[in-house]
């Protein structure tokens, strides 16, 4: 089976590199300072469930350099999906899926409205992981997640395979039944705090820690919930708890990618966290009060990073 990892960053590297140590063949796309030192010194991946170094990894910033594969995993952020879709073609032949793993719940339909549904699975990640300079990745906690399905919740058998590859990779698997449940259940897990760890420049033990802040992720959650919810998905009774439990595992210092880009002035997710959770409450008639407030307040920092102020 044959790979293709569309945005080599924490993410996407992570997993490219480990599906290339349990001998798949993986072509990464990448580009700028990450691409170069992966060509000249090879991808390097520090974790605490065991490192990896590529010395000579397949890595191009031409989709066109590869040619057609089984799997295109697509590892960008949400507000670069539009920008590659002119230019996935050469990598996909009439049996190709791809696969994003991107926080919101927006690029799968993003790509099936251009590719067609049965082009595209659904998928999720749970990791901590980034570039820790260019051509290595570290990798932060002792784990990494893969949910995986079909857009429409059937049972497939290409979506078995993909899941028994992963595995056999060493990544924890698990085959959806609703994966837009799923993506929902993790744009609440990262938007109902994000975003007002940035308003505070606090990390997520901190934001925890303060009663104040506490009480405000705790009504973005409960937003959420009711956004989720009203469209249709079956979320469990005691997803809040499951959530807290969540943040209350992950070290004190753990801060998040929206968070970490805005307040370094770069572009980051907020249209596709807290503003998705907005769109969609406002599409419902659901409320959406504390993701309203802290997307408007954010704004003008996201518009200055895009040169739009």
């Amino acid at each position: 089976m044959r790979f293709a990892v569309f945005g080599a960053g924490g993410l996407g590297a992570y997993y490219g590199a480990r599906l290339v140590d349990a001998g798949y063949e993986v072509s990464f796309i990448a580009r700028g300072p990450h691409l170069e030192a992966m060509q000249k010194n090879g991808l390097k991946v520090i974790s605490p469930v065991g490192d990896v170094h590529l010395e000579k990894p397949q890595v191009t910033d031409q989709p066109a350099d590869i040619g057609e594969v089984d799997v295109v995993i697509i590892a960008v952020k949400s507000w670069h999906v539009a920008e590659i879709i002119p230019v996935l073609g050469p990598l996909l032949g009439d049996a190709t899926v791809m696969l994003p793993f991107l926080n919101g719940v927006d690029a799968p339909d993003q790509l099936a409205s251009t590719f067609g549904e049965g082009s595209v699975l659904g998928g999720l990640s749970r990791i901590f992981s980034e570039i820790e300079s260019p051509g290595v990745i570290r990798h932060l906690n002792p784990a990494a997640y893969i949910e995986c399905g079909e857009l429409n919740g059937e049972r497939s058998s290409r979506v078995e395979v993909l899941a028994d590859v992963f595995r056999g990779a060493g990544i924890e698997t698990e085959v959806s039944d609703n994966i837009r449940c799923a993506l929902w259940q993790k744009l609440l897990l990262v938007g109902s705090w994000a975003g007002l760890g940035a308003l505070s420049q606090s990390s997520l033990g901190v934001v925890c820690d303060q009663p104040e802040l506490r009480s405000l992720v705790d009504q973005a959650m409960d937003e959420g919930i009711a956004v989720g919810g009203a469209l249709g998905y079956p979320l469990p009774d005691n997803l809040k708890q499951q959530m807290w439990d969540f943040y209350h595992g992950v070290p004190h210092d753990t801060t998040a990618s929206l968070m970490r880009d805005i307040l370094a002035g770069r572009p980051s997710e907020l249209d596709a966290w807290n503003g998705a959770i907005v769109r969609f409450g406002n599409q419902v008639g659901v409320p959406t009060p504390v993701h309203q407030f802290t997307y408007d307040v954010l704004l003008p920092m996201e518009r200055r990073a895009r040169g739009q102020l």
